[in-house]
């Protein structure tokens, strides 16, 4: 999300904003079930079920503590993947 949120920021979006919207996030995601967490990334990409679908899936795949990064990609595709263990540096 930090990765994410810098390159939105690098792109205009208040910085002040998107921290709020994490936060906001975090405290609704607390406790939903995977069908709710569908449904609130659903409305959280412009109503896009496709995404919404794809971000639930990620979650559920994660651990409590682990981290979702979304990038931008130069092909049409679009893609969860999973990454296990612990990344140090670059």
């Amino acid at each position: 999300m930090i990765k994410s949120r810098m390159l939105a920021v690098d792109f205009g979006a208040n910085p002040v904003s998107l921290k709020k919207g994490m936060d906001k996030t975090e405290r609704i995601g607390q406790g939903l079930e995977e069908e709710n967490i569908a449904a609130v990334a659903k409305i959280s990409s412009g109503n896009n079920e496709f995404v919404g679908n794809l971000i639930a899936e990620a979650l559920e795949k994660i651990v409590p503590d682990g981290v979702i990064s979304i990038e931008s990609s130069s092909s049409f595709e679009t893609s969860v993947i999973i990454e296990l263990g612990m990344k140090v540096g670059h």
